[in-house]
């Protein structure tokens, strides 16, 4: 769902989210964020048991890759060259804009959803 969607119905989010379904905001038709049960959270292995299984490293990597546009091969480059940078952050990808049309109007003014960079 659109951030602005989240936002016109986010007692009924919170409420499917409490009830275990894991929901996915989006940001111009790219996953932005992800709301899950707290406990969910809690209980996620930490990152260095992805390590030793290959397939679960493989398929964050390739989940990585899809969330920013790029292939698992440039991902991996991406992520090496930062290595080498002494892990200096890599570049953000581009934006692409993608038009999103909602079943209502909105109602809220373009400042507060967007903040001062929007003008």
């Amino acid at each position: 769902m659109t951030i602005s969607e989240a936002r016109a119905e986010l007692p009924d989010v919170v409420n499917r989210v409490a009830e275990g379904e894991e929901v996915t905001i989006t940001r111009y038709g790219r996953p932005a964020a992800v709301l899950v049960r707290p406990d969910i959270v809690w209980s996620q292995p930490p990152t260095d048991v992805l390590v030793g299984d290959a397939r679960k490293l493989a398929a964050a990597l390739r989940e990585r890759a899809r969330r920013h546009g790029r292939t698992l091969a440039q991902e991996l480059d991406v992520i090496l060259t930062a290595a080498g940078d002494e892990g200096e952050p890599a570049g953000s990808p581009p934006i692409r804009l993608t038009t999103v049309r909602t079943s209502g109007g909105s109602s809220w003014p373009r400042t507060e959803i967007y903040g001062a960079e929007g003008r």
